[in-house]
C-alpha cells in the first residue's frame, strides 16, 4: 500500500485534517490564512482518502471493533451485543452481511474480536454493563450464515483479545478489567477454553478499551521466538516471551506511561512500537501516539511521539490502529483517520479541526472507532453512525483503486 508515503492522510468527521508541518505532496492548510479555502482544496485533493463504499450495519447503535480473516468481516454492535458477519471480498460488489450473532442481552457496551488461524471461530470478548455476559464467548462461524455460541468462558469486563497459535497448541489472550492478562488454552474441536496462565501482578491495570491492547509477533526476527506485546493503562508496555505460553514471562518493559491501541514493526536489526496513550487511569493524557524502540529488550526507550495536536478529552481518542508499509493508520473518534507516515523518525501531526467543506472534499466518520487494512482497502467502523466505511484514495499513481480495473492484484499494486 505504497499511496501514502510521501503525506499523511486524514479522513476527519468535520473535515480533512492537515499536518502540523510541511509535509512532501500535501500543503498544510491553516485556519488562519487568508487563503485557506484553497489549501484546503490542495490538501483534499493530494491526500484525502475518499468514503468509497458505505454499510449501514446497525439502525439502534454505534460499531466498535472490527476483525478480518479470508474476506469475512467480523463487526461488533457494541451497544447491542451483536456480531455482524459481513462478506468483504469485494467490497465494490456491496458489503452483505450474511449472518449475525445474538444472544438476545442487551445490556452490552464494548469488547473485541478475534478469528482462529483457519476462520473458523471468533473470539468475542465482551465487556456489559452489569457484568451479565461478560468474558469470552467463543463463536462456531464455520458456516457464517448461522454462527453459534460454542463455549462461554465468564469473566470481568473483556476488553482486548488475541489469538495464537505454536506448533502444538492454540492459545487465546485476554486482557480482562478483573483479571489482568490472562491465556487460555483453546480446543479446536469442542471449542472449549482451559485458563493456564494469569499475570501475577497487577491484575486491575485496565479499565476500559482504550487503555488495552496486545500484538503477538509469532516469529520475532531477532530472537526467533513468539514476542507478545501487552499495553495498558497502569503499567505502560510490557513485552513477553511466548514460547511456552502456560509460563509467560516478561523480557522487557517501559512503564513510563499508561498506553492502550499497539502495533509492532520488528526486523533483524531493529524493533519499534506504537503505542496510543490511554485515558482510563490518566484522562490529562492528551491524544498521542508514543513511538518506542524496542530493539533491546533490556532498555526499551521512547524516540518519537506523533501528536494529533487534540486536548486531552473523554471523547477525543485514539480508538484503533493498523498499519503495514504505507504507514500507520489511526482511528481516533472524532477526527476520522489519520495516516503517519511508517518511518519512525520522521513526526506527523494533525492540527485541530477545522469546519466542514463539502467542496474541499471533506468526508469521514462521525465518531471513528477501528480501522483495520486489507490490501487495496481500509475498513473503519463507526460508534455513532453504525456504519461500515470502506475508504480508498483513487486516481493516484500507485494507489488505491478498483481491484478489477488497472490490473491490480495481491502483489501488484494499482
Amino acid at each position: 500500500m505504497r499511496f501514502i508515503t510521501a503525506c499523511a492522510v486524514v479522513v476527519a468527521s468535520l473535515g480533512a485534517f492537515a499536518p502540523a508541518g510541511a509535509v512532501s505532496g500535501c500543503p498544510p492548510p491553516s485556519m488562519h490564512d487568508a487563503d485557506a479555502h484553497q489549501l484546503r482544496a490542495d490538501h483534499a485533493r493530494h491526500c484525502r482518502l475518499d468514503r468509497m463504499v458505505s454499510r449501514e450495519v446497525s439502525k439502534e447503535g454505534g460499531l466498535g471493533r472490527i476483525a478480518i480473516k479470508h474476506g469475512l468481516a467480523a463487526v461488533l454492535q457494541r451497544d447491542e451485543g451483536i456480531v455482524s458477519l459481513i462478506d468483504v471480498k469485494d467490497p465494490f460488489g456491496g458489503l452483505k452481511v450474511v449472518g449475525r450473532y445474538d444472544d438476545g442481552a442487551q445490556e452490552s457496551f464494548d469488547g473485541d474480536l478475534a478469528f482462529s488461524d483457519d476462520g473458523k471461530w471468533l473470539f468475542y470478548a465482551r465487556q456489559t454493563h452489569q457484568f451479565s455476559q461478560d468474558g469470552i464467548h467463543v463463536l462456531d462461524v464455520s458456516d457464517p450464515a448461522n454462527p453459534s455460541l460454542a463455549f462461554y468462558q465468564p469473566g470481568g469486563g473483556a476488553y482486548r483479545v488475541a489469538f495464537y497459535k505454536n506448533d502444538t497448541a492454540q492459545y487465546v489472550v485476554l486482557l480482562d478489567a478483573v483479571d489482568g492478562l490472562v491465556i487460555y488454552r483453546f480446543e479446536p474441536t469442542t471449542g472449549a477454553l482451559a485458563q493456564v496462565f494469569q499475570d501475577a501482578e497487577p491484575a486491575l491495570k485496565v479499565g476500559g478499551p482504550a487503555s488495552a491492547g496486545i500484538e503477538i509477533d509469532r516469529h520475532d526476527p531477532m530472537t526467533g521466538k513468539p514476542l507478545m506485546y501487552v499495553t495498558t493503562g497502569q503499567t505502560g508496555l510490557q513485552i513477553y516471551d511466548l514460547s511456552t505460553p502456560e509460563s509467560a514471562s516478561i523480557v522487557g518493559e517501559w512503564p513510563d506511561v499508561g498506553l492502550a491501541e499497539v502495533e509492532v514493526s520488528a526486523t533483524k536489526t531493529r524493533r519499534t512500537v506504537w503505542a496510543a496513550t490511554e485515558y482510563w487511569f490518566d484522562k490529562t493524557l492528551p491524544p498521542e501516539i508514543e513511538v518506542l524502540d524496542a530493539t533491546k529488550l533490556d532498555h526499551v526507550r521512547k524516540v518519537d511521539t506523533y501528536s494529533l495536536g487534540l486536548p486531552a478529552d473523554d471523547l477525543w481518542r485514539v480508538e484503533g490502529m493498523d498499519r503495514n508499509r504505507g504507514g500507520l493508520f489511526v482511528a481516533h473518534s472524532h477526527a476520522g483517520v489519520v495516516v503517519f507516515d511508517d518511518d519512525g523518525t520522521v513526526k506527523r501531526s494533525a492540527a485541530a479541526p477545522f469546519e466542514p467543506n463539502e467542496g474541499a472534499g471533506a468526508t469521514g466518520s462521525v465518531y471513528s472507532m477501528d480501522v483495520r487494512l486489507r490490501w487495496p482497502y481500509v475498513f473503519v467502523t463507526d460508534a455513532a453512525t453504525g456504519r461500515l466505511d470502506v475508504l480508498a484514495r483513487p486516481g493516484h499513481p500507485g494507489g488505491f483503486a478498483h481491484p478489477h480495473r488497472r490490473g491490480c492484484s495481491e502483489s501488484r499494486a494499482c
